[in-house]
C-alpha cells in the first residue's frame, strides 16, 4: 500500500500525552480525505444540482458541473455554470449495476425518408449490466452519423439528456446517400462520478520527478516534484525530514516544487520526467470503482442505416451545408465557435466543411504568399507542435531552415524561412509537463504568460494557443488560475500591439479511457472552462478541434491523423488569409 508524505509534516510528534495522540489519530482517520490536500491554489468545488430542466450537448453528452471560487484573487467575474446535468450523487445510485454499452440501444424515431437538409432524431436508451432501464441521466457517450464510403461524418449537432436514463440526439443531413448510426459509451455516469471524486480530492497524485545532477555526475539523483508539497511520495523513497525546493514563479507565481535531494543544491535541478501512476490510483479506489473503467464500447442496436436522397431545393446536390443563407468569410475575432443547435462542421470526402464560417482550402504557394513578413508562435503541448511540424514539414519545407531544442518535443523549436521572411517558433507551455518517453530540459521551460508577455512589437505577428493535455491530473481551480493569467497577458499584448493576431485551438477527443488521470471527461470539462474564460476576450478566435476530431474515421488519438491536421491548418488559414 502506498502512502501519502506531507511536506509540513516532520513525523515529530514532540510532547503530545497519549490520549491526545489518539484523539488526534481518530480525527485524522475521519478527515484525511479532506485535508490530504490542502493548499492556496486548491478550492472547493460545488456539483450542480438540476432535475428539472433538460441538458443539451453537441456530439456528446456527460454531466457537468458548477464551480464555486472562495477568494478575491481573480478580479474577472467567471461563470458559474456550464451546462445543466443532475448530481447523480443525489439519486440511488448502485456502482454494481452500471450502465452497460452491450444493453443499452437506440433507435430512430421515424422511419420516414430523408431529404437532404432534413433532421435525424435518434433515441438512446440506457441500461445497466443487468439489462434494466436506467432511472438517471449523465452518461458520457461520442454520437455520429457516417457514409463510410464517402469519408463522410458529423457529430450530432444536439443531444439533449432527459435525465431518466434516456437520451435524444439529432442529426442535420448534410449529405445524400447511405447513412449509420455510431455510439460509443466512453464513461457510465457511474464511472463520472468516481472520476469527479479523484480530481476533486486527489489533484496532485501524478507522479513528477525531478532530475538533479552536478558536472560530471553520473547517475542522477532523482525526487518528486508538484504544484504543491502536498503530493503523493512513495514509500520505497524514505524521504525523512524532507526539504523542498520552491521553483515557483516569481511573475506568474505558478507554483512548482521538488523534494531537495541531500547531497546537491536546488540550482542542479536539470532535467524533468514523470510517470502515470496507475498503482497509486488504483489505491485511491476501490475494486468496485476500477472495474467501471474498460475499454470503450460501440453501443449495439437493431437500428438500420437511412438513406437520404436529394431534396428538391438542393439541385441534385450530394452535399449541403443547410444554411438560409450563404455564410460568411471566416473572420478573426469571431467568438462564437459553432453555430446555435448545430455543430461546428462536418467532413465529407474527408474535407472539413464548416458551418461557423466560410472556410477555404489552400496550396503552399498560396500559404507562403500570406504568411510572407510574418512571425508565427505556436504555444502549448504537443498538439499545436503538430500545427508548427506541419508548416515546417509539408508547407514550407523547401524552404526552411529548422533549429531544435535538446529535447525538441517541448522545445523551444524555431524554423526561418529567409527568403519570404517567415518565422516560426514553438514553445511549451511550462508545468505541469507529463514527460515519459522524453524528459524536458529545465532551463528551456517557460510558463506561456511569460512567453506572450516576451513577445515584443512586431509587425504581423500571429499567436496560436492550446493549453488543456496536461493538466487532466490537476484540479479545475489550478487550470482557471492558469488560463486567467494567459487571459491577462493576451490582453497586454494586444494592448502594446493592437495588431497582433491570436487564434486558440480548443482540446481535441482523445482514447485511452482506462485512465484514471487522462479519462477523456476530464479534457471535455478542461475545454469547457477554456472556452467559458477565453471566448470573452476582443478579437481572439477558437477553433473547435474538438468537433473536428470526434467523428473523423481515423478514431480517436490525442494526436489526431495527418489528415485531421491537415483540416485544422486550412481552417486556421482561412481565418488568417481571407
Amino acid at each position: 500500500m502506498k502512502t501519502w508524505k506531507r511536506g509540513h509534516f516532520n513525523g515529530q510528534i514532540g510532547g503530545l500525552q497519549l490520549g491526545h495522540l489518539i484523539g488526534l489519530m481518530i480525527f485524522g482517520l475521519v478527515s484525511y480525505s479532506m485535508l490530504m490536500l490542502r493548499y492556496k491554489v486548491f478550492s472547493h468545488l460545488a456539483i450542480a444540482t438540476s432535475f428539472h430542466n433538460q441538458s443539451h450537448h453537441r456530439g456528446f453528452v456527460a454531466p457537468a458541473i458548477a464551480y464555486r471560487h472562495y477568494g478575491d484573487e481573480y478580479k474577472t467575474p467567471k461563470p458559474q455554470i456550464l451546462t445543466k446535468s443532475p448530481d447523480i450523487r443525489k439519486v440511488d445510485i448502485s456502482l454494481d449495476f452500471p450502465t452497460s454499452p452491450k444493453f443499452t440501444n437506440y433507435f430512430v424515431k421515424s422511419n420516414k425518408p430523408y431529404n437532404l437538409c432534413d433532421t435525424l432524431e435518434v433515441s438512446i436508451e440506457a441500461r445497466n449490466t443487468k439489462n434494466e432501464s436506467k432511472l438517471y441521466g449523465g452518461d458520457f457517450f461520442y454520437v455520429w452519423i457516417h457514409s463510410d464510403e464517402l469519408h463522410a461524418s458529423a457529430a450530432a449537432d444536439e443531444i439533449i439528456d432527459h435525465f431518466n436514463g434516456t437520451y435524444t440526439a439529432k442529426f442535420r443531413l448534410h449529405w445524400t446517400g447511405q447513412v449509420k448510426i455510431t455510439i460509443m459509451l466512453i464513461h457510465s455516469a457511474e464511472a463520472i462520478d468516481v472520476l469527479k471524486r479523484i480530481r476533486e480530492q486527489f489533484p496532485a497524485r501524478i507522479s513528477y520527478r525531478g532530475e538533479f545532477k552536478t558536472e560530471g555526475q553520473t547517475p542522477w539523483v532523482s525526487t518528486p516534484c508538484h504544484i504543491t508539497t502536498d503530493f503523493y511520495i512513495d514509500p520505497k523513497d524514505k524521504y525523512e525530514n524532507m526539504t523542498f525546493c520552491n521553483f515557483t514563479d516569481e511573475k506568474t507565481g505558478f507554483p512548482w516544487f521538488c523534494v531537495k535531494p541531500k547531497l546537491l543544491s536546488c540550482d542542479r535541478y536539470v532535467t524533468h520526467t514523470s510517470t502515470w501512476d496507475e498503482e497509486y490510483i488504483g489505491d485511491l479506489i476501490s475494486d468496485k470503482e476500477i472495474r467501471l473503467y474498460t475499454s470503450t464500447e460501440v453501443v449495439t442496436s437493431t437500428a438500420i442505416p437511412i438513406y437520404v436522397v436529394p431534396s428538391n431545393m438542393s439541385n441534385n446536390a450530394a452535399v449541403s451545408k443547410c444554411v438560409v443563407k450563404e455564410l460568411q468569410a471566416c473572420v478573426l475575432g469571431a467568438t462564437e465557435t459553432r453555430p446555435d443547435d448545430s455543430v461546428a462542421g462536418f467532413y465529407f470526402k474527408d474535407i472539413w466543411h464548416s458551418l461557423v464560417c466560410h472556410n477555404r482550402e489552400f496550396t503552399p504557394p498560396g500559404i507562403t504568399k500570406c504568411l510572407q513578413n510574418h512571425t508565427l508562435y505556436f504555444l502549448g503541448d504537443s498538439t499545436i507542435r503538430q500545427w508548427y511540424e506541419y508548416f515546417v514539414r509539408f508547407i514550407l519545407k523547401d524552404t526552411i531552415v529548422e533549429k531544435l531544442a535538446a529535447m525538441p518535443g517541448f522545445g523551444p523549436n524555431f524554423a526561418t524561412d529567409e527568403a519570404h521572411d517567415i518565422h516560426l517558433k514553438y514553445i511549451f507551455h511550462g508545468y505541469p509537463i507529463l514527460a515519459r518517453e522524453n524528459k524536458a530540459v529545465v532551463k528551456d521551460i517557460k510558463y506561456m504568460p511569460n512567453t506572450i508577455d516576451d513577445i515584443v512589437q512586431e509587425n504581423r505577428v500571429v499567436v496560436m494557443i492550446t493549453i488543456w493535455a496536461h493538466f487532466g491530473g490537476t484540479n479545475l481551480t489550478y487550470y482557471r488560475n492558469r488560463l486567467y493569467k494567459i487571459r491577462d497577458s493576451i490582453q497586454r499584448l494586444k494592448s502594446r500591439n493592437p495588431s497582433t493576431r491570436v487564434l486558440i485551438k480548443s482540446a481535441n477527443t482523445k482514447g485511452n479511457v482506462r485512465s484514471r488521470n487522462a479519462a477523456p471527461w476530464y479534457f471535455w470539462v478542461l475545454d469547457q472552462v477554456m472556452r467559458e474564460i477565453m471566448s470573452g476576450i476582443e478579437n481572439v478566435t477558437i477553433i473547435d478541434v474538438w468537433d473536428m476530431t470526434i467523428g473523423h474515421h481515423s478514431g480517436y488519438d490525442v494526436h489526431p491523423q495527418i489528415g485531421v491536421i491537415a483540416q485544422e491548418i486550412n481552417m486556421l488559414l482561412s481565418f488568417l488569409c481571407s
